[in-house]
């Protein structure tokens, strides 16, 4: 059936972004909303970002290639805009995933001015991660490495890649920053890195010089150019052709609490994942976009890595478990813990089992917590007002839903400029300081659950009263509207919210 985008209005230009940590379900957004689209962007992150999109009878996960690549024959204009940090491997690896299953690639473009990840970058990050005191919760695919290169004007980009004696001398120079940070580190374990299938198992590797700059010169201006030659292009300038007279949807990566400006820091990614870094990146301007859609869990969240998590079911002992715990180890021990669990550690697996809320990229376990409207709040201001609800099927059953609404300061005074915060006040809207998330314990309202199963309905008047009641008051607490409803992966299970029909 086909959909009706008559929701979108007069809009040209749609933007899908996320407002909690990211896995929010963003990649089956794009995917249901790009047979309206002309033309797809991604315009932040790297490799780092994982969407899951279940076409055609099979799920495929896409790292740095935009959903809508699997609409390619239908003359969608795929983009990887500038503002993404650009793996050559990876994609050339992605493309040929895409081609054995029978898509094609041939409306894909690659900003020449996206800045590219080079094996310098993964190992840095990944000898980074080693030192557990000072690890983020990297992905270790070498973004954080190659965004700081970009704002040091040390990056090389993927217009580089045609140009071989200027590659060189700019690799050079790069590597050569590198090389002292890259000796510090145990020998044994940076040989293990470079020997990792994501560094092609050594082909970048010498015994004297630790990195081989004569081999990257090699492969990424010969093999990797040749194979992404027929993609690259001045996407900026494309895509500033197209505004206003084609329909372009902009895909996000990552999410608000994520952002390098607006996130919980420093537990966050490298790059500005609202909506204003994504306009940015996919080379536009905030006013060029008409609608954005903001997307997060209902009525839960997750996030990967550390960080304060004030909602976390299960808390510190469930942080610590989800840093140690590997997915086949949990599937494996704990299937039999139920969505009601009264143990909050418990629960919070069954929610992660029920949700598949494991890492596209990484594999990891993704904490499990409780919608958090104080942040929830925060994400508004920038992403916009208009919100898409996803997943909330994995609540299908479970006896209460828990809403926070707000927190009490835990803390010892904390200085907030001009204003002190006391301890045991109690805080509504608050911005995402780590250090002061993590002295925050949250206050819920309790909502009875649904009995119902509901990823079969497809009308929102379909939907469990307890499950609009919540909806109603989340709208009301925060001035959100929601606009979508997602019941599961297939695109057919996504509901456009008409609450006047």
């Amino acid at each position: 059936m086909k959909n009706d985008y008559s929701f979108l209005g007069e809009a040209k230009t749609v933007a899908v972004v996320c407002n909690q940590w990211g896995d929010t379900g963003k990649g089956k957004i794009v995917d249901f909303l790009t047979p309206w689209a002309d033309v797809v962007a991604r315009g932040t992150g790297g490799a780092n970002a994982g969407h899951t999109v279940a076409w055609e009878g099979k799920k495929f996960v896409t790292h740095l290639l935009p959903s809508s690549i699997f609409h390619d024959k239908e003359g969608k204009i795929s983009i990887i805009g500038s503002g993404v940090v650009f793996d050559p491997r990876q994609c050339i690896a992605e493309l040929t995933a895409l081609h054995a299953n029978g898509y094609a690639s041939e409306h894909l473009r690659i900003s020449r001015r996206a800045k590219l990840v080079l094996p310098q970058h993964i190992v840095l990050d990944r000898l980074s991660a080693s030192r557990v005191n000072e690890s983020l919760g990297t992905t270790g695919r070498g973004i954080g490495p190659a965004y700081s290169d970009y704002y040091n004007r040390n990056s090389l980009t993927v217009g580089d890649l045609f140009h071989r004696d200027t590659f060189a001398k700019k690799l050079q120079r790069n590597i050569e920053e590198k090389i002292a940070r890259i000796r510090e580190y145990d020998p044994s374990l940076v040989r293990e890195i470079l020997f990792h299938t994501h560094l092609g198992e050594g082909i970048f590797f010498n015994d004297e010089t630790i990195l081989n700059r004569d081999s990257i010169v090699e492969h990424f201006t010969g093999e990797y150019a040749e194979a992404l030659r027929a993609y690259v292009t001045d996407t900026d300038e494309l895509i500033h052709n197209t505004v206003g007279k084609k329909h372009i949807l902009l895909e996000g990566a990552q999410g608000y609490l994520l952002s390098i400006d607006y996130g919980t820091y420093p537990y966050v990614t490298s790059s500005d994942c609202s909506i204003e870094g994504l306009a940015k990146g996919a080379g536009l301007s905030v006013r060029d976009v008409d609608l954005t859609f903001g997307v997060m869990k209902g009525f839960y969240m997750t996030r990967v890595g550390k960080g304060a998590f004030p909602t976390e079911m299960g808390g510190e002992e469930a942080q610590e478990y989800c840093s140690k715990t590997t997915k086949d180890e949990e599937l494996r021990t704990h299937v039999d813990y139920s969505i009601n669990e009264q143990d909050g550690f418990k629960q919070g697996i069954a929610v992660r089992i029920n949700g598949n809320e494991y890492g596209a990229t990484t594999g990891r376990l993704r904490r499990v917590g409780w919608v958090d409207l104080v942040l929830l709040k925060r994400a508004l201001h920038v992403n916009g007002m208009n919100v898409i609800l996803t997943k909330l099927d994995v609540l299908d059953g479970c006896e209460e839903i828990k809403i926070c609404i707000a927190y009490q300061y835990t803390g010892e005074a904390f200085f907030l400029g001009r204003d002190t915060l006391a301890h045991g006040a109690i805080l509504t809207s608050v911005h995402p300081d780590n250090s002061l998330l993590s002295s925050c314990e949250p206050i819920y309202k309790v909502f009875p659950g649904w009995k119902t199963k509901t990823s079969n309905m497809r009308s929102y008047q379909d939907l469990p009263q307890e499950m609009r009641t919540i909806i109603d008051f989340i709208e009301n607490e925060t001035g959100a509207r929601v606009r979508m409803i997602s019941i599961g992966p297939e695109r057919d299970q996504t509901i456009v919210v008409d609450k006047d029909v």
